[in-house]
């Protein structure tokens, strides 16, 4: 006992030392300071606090950067040198073969662009079902709502990958398999649900008086929903939009279990393909990898101003 006691008072003073002695230090300064340096003083709680939320803020980001720093340099290493010195971010020498190698390959801009195909056709055909499906939901009162969108959001709980074998013997059944049109029809079927969820909350969001002056005015209501209401809902749409192609993008298993033909596998197969049964060209890798990112981060600076403001003006009502 006394042992697991010393351990985890060391892990507190590893952790926590540097804030204890900067609290210290704060405390024992001088009285005859500057404004901005006697507020610390005499708010040393506030300060830690500030202090302690960028250090975990800094934590967090290297978290999140640092595979993303090794995958290049990884890439432009020489291949000796990814295998003797894989921690070493800082390449002895860069070489850009490898993405020569990618952007000239005859599969992978074929990846590239079905995996561009597959991403936007879900996406769009999504918004465009689960948006009118929203409208209605919350615009009209009919007994078993709340059950139905209980329902909804049941669907959106079941894992991906429990539907494999199911959909593989739908899509075979329907002649869909190994189909471009199928897997845009079965990805958007995937996130119908959530994206009835989000837009329904966001239309709870837009008075009804604005559908009902419309309806006065002589508009049908798919006129005052195109002409009203989706302009006020645009962050939303744009939002829903993003996470929809990020999720459709990345997606690696049923793609992999329903497209058979290489020619019309996504670019996560088609990363996955370069690893041989016998041995990995980890550069290749990498390069490729990093090729899978840029598309993704093109389209999140497009609509990166939308995403908080649509998501969290979703989640309002509902």
């Amino acid at each position: 006992m006394t042992a697991m006691t010393s351990l985890l008072r060391g892990l507190f003073y590893f952790f926590f030392g540097p804030l204890l002695r900067l609290a210290e230090q704060i405390i024992n300064l001088p009285r005859n300071l500057p404004r901005g340096i006697r507020w610390v003083r005499n708010h040393p709680g506030r300060t830690l606090w500030y202090v302690a939320n960028h250090f975990i803020a800094l934590g967090v980001t290297v978290i999140f950067v640092y595979p993303l720093v090794w995958l290049l340099s990884a890439s432009l290493k020489p291949p000796f040198e990814i295998y003797r010195e894989p921690l070493r971010l800082i390449p002895s020498a860069v070489q850009t073969d490898v993405y020569d190698e990618i952007l000239r390959a005859g599969d992978f801009p074929t990846y590239l662009n079905n995996s561009v195909l597959y991403s936007t056709g879900a996406s769009l055909l999504t918004l465009l079902l689960a948006v009118l499906a929203a409208y209605g939901l919350s615009r009209y009162r009919f007994s078993g709502k709340r059950t139905l969108m209980i329902l909804i959001l049941a669907m959106q709980m079941i894992p991906g990958l429990v539907t494999v074998i199911p959909m593989y013997i739908l899509m075979n059944q329907l002649g869909l398999y190994n189909t471009q049109h199928g897997i845009i029809l079965l990805y958007s079927t995937l996130q119908i649900p959530w994206t009835i969820w989000v837009m329904k909350g966001y239309f709870d969001t837009i008075p009804v008086e604005l559908d009902e002056a419309a309806l006065i005015d002589g508009a049908s209501r798919l006129r005052a929903l195109r002409q009203i209401i989706l302009p006020l809902v645009a962050p939303g749409i744009a939002a829903s939009f993003l996470i929809i192609f990020m999720a459709r993008w990345n997606e690696f298993a049923l793609a992999n279990a329903l497209l058979s033909n290489p020619q019309l596998h996504p670019l996560p197969v088609g990363t996955f393909r370069l690893l041989g049964p016998d041995e990995a060209d980890f550069r290749l890798t990498a390069a490729a990898s990093l090729v899978n990112i840029v598309p993704i981060l093109a389209v999140f600076a497009v609509l990166q101003r939308f995403l908080v403001s649509g998501l969290a003006s979703g989640a309002v009502k509902g």
